[in-house]
């Protein structure tokens, strides 16, 4: 900051012997013409000092859109005596726009050529913030609608619903004792599965197409707890309401346990789910993963289960495994790689395996590039076959049929 400061006495004491008048009238009217100019002076130096004063002195809001990160734009509140440091943002908007060119062939349908949404991760637009409510003590929320960056359709929507916030919208509070949220959410089930999976529900993941069951993605009237980690370990409760006049029992219920540790994780989830997410049938998952991270190397798997009871009909029982990795092989570009196996107790000809392989690059904070590869081999009772994660269309097979799948896209995040 400017700290010049300019004595007017000092100026007018070196300009006197300069000018030596000779008479009295010409001295009075230089006198009157440094005065003047002293004042002047006296205006502009506290001008400079109100400038100062204002430069010092933060603004109540501000808003933050970063060119040269390309970040979320934050609307950020003034910090009040008695609120706690760690305060969220008071809105934060944010999207991710995921767009990618896909190729599949090998079904006897013929092969199939397409511009699809939603390839490693599903199309977004949202806004997230808080407001501290007591010391140590947040209110969040988190408002968030998924998108068909190929078509501009809404995601999450169908012929029976139509969902403006059909990825996440909830609210809740946070603190010490842990997170409370209500509202439409993620499955913990699902997060819990994921979160072990080298493609993370991308494309060409074992969770993504059936090989692997992860249960239904979001539930409506949901609530959720997840603890503070204490030495390494967090649950999580989960509880959606079905919500049916005479159905008070049509709930489904989960439970999470994630232990961090250095380079270990550790992972355990349940849920069981009584005519919610279908009305006609009872559903139990049970989940185990593990991840370790070696040097570049981040090995990663799990076994996964389920138990599906109609109301009408016989029992059927999906037991499945995967394991896949992540390598960063250059500053910028990651190898993942990943195979799964999934079957039905009940049929040996109900059987499906996937290997899978895909390089993502880094380009800066806000691009991504990825090119993925996936093969799919089907015993006759089974028909999966490769697809993005929140794709529109989706390449369609006959039971028994080896599907393969090439898709390159692009991934912009603000």
């Amino acid at each position: 900051m400017l700290r010049t400061r300019l004595a007017p006495s000092l100026i007018f004491t070196l300009l006197m012997p300069l000018t030596a008048p000779s008479q009295a009238g010409e001295l009075e009217e230089m006198r009157a013409t440094l005065g003047e100019m002293q004042k002047l002076l006296q205006q502009q130096q506290a001008r400079i000092e109100q400038l100062e004063k204002q430069a010092s002195t933060k603004p109540e809001t501000s808003r933050t859109n970063s060119g040269s990160t390309g970040g979320p734009i934050v609307l950020v509140p003034a910090t009040p005596s008695g609120t706690t440091q760690n305060e969220p943002p008071l809105a934060t908007l944010y999207g991710r726009f995921d767009l990618f060119a896909e190729t599949n062939w090998g079904g006897s349908k013929g092969s199939r050529v397409s511009i699809e949404s939603g390839g490693m991760n599903g199309s977004r637009l949202g806004l997230k913030g808080g407001k501290a409510i007591a010391p140590e003590t947040n209110f969040i929320y988190q408002m968030e609608a998924g998108f068909f960056a190929n078509n501009g359709k809404l995601g999450q929507s169908d012929s029976n619903n139509t969902r403006l916030f059909g990825r996440q919208l909830y609210a809740g509070v946070e603190g010490r004792y842990g997170r409370l949220t209500v509202g439409r959410q993620y499955s913990p089930f699902f997060m819990g599965m994921i979160q072990f999976d080298a493609f993370e529900n991308g494309y060409g993941s074992p969770t993504n197409y059936g090989t692997v069951e992860p249960g239904p993605v979001r539930y409506d009237n949901a609530v959720v707890y997840a603890t503070p980690r204490l030495y390494g370990l967090t649950s999580t409760l989960f509880a959606a309401l079905g919500g049916r006049t005479g159905g008070a029992e049509q709930n489904t219920l989960g439970l999470n346990l994630d232990y961090s540790n250095g380079p270990l994780g550790l992972g355990l989830a349940y849920q069981y789910d009584n005519h919610n997410a279908v009305l006609d049938k009872t559903t139990r998952h049970l989940f185990a993963g593990a991840s370790y991270q070696l040097g570049p190397v981040k090995l990663m798997g799990g076994l996964a289960g389920y138990d599906r009871q109609p109301d009408v009909g016989p029992l059927v029982e999906w037991r499945s495994w995967f394991l896949g990795s992540r390598i960063d092989v250059t500053p910028s570009g990651q190898l993942r790689l990943n195979y799964g196996e999934g079957h039905s107790l009940a049929s040996s000809n109900d059987r499906g395996r996937i290997f899978s392989a895909a390089w993502m690059e880094t380009i800066n904070a806000q691009f991504k590039a990825y090119l993925a590869w996936s093969r799919n081999l089907n015993q006759p009772a089974s028909a999966l076959a490769p697809s993005g994660t929140s794709a529109s269309g989706y390449y369609t097979i006959n039971p028994g049929d080896t599907a393969n799948g090439l898709a390159a896209g692009i991934q912009y995040v603000f």
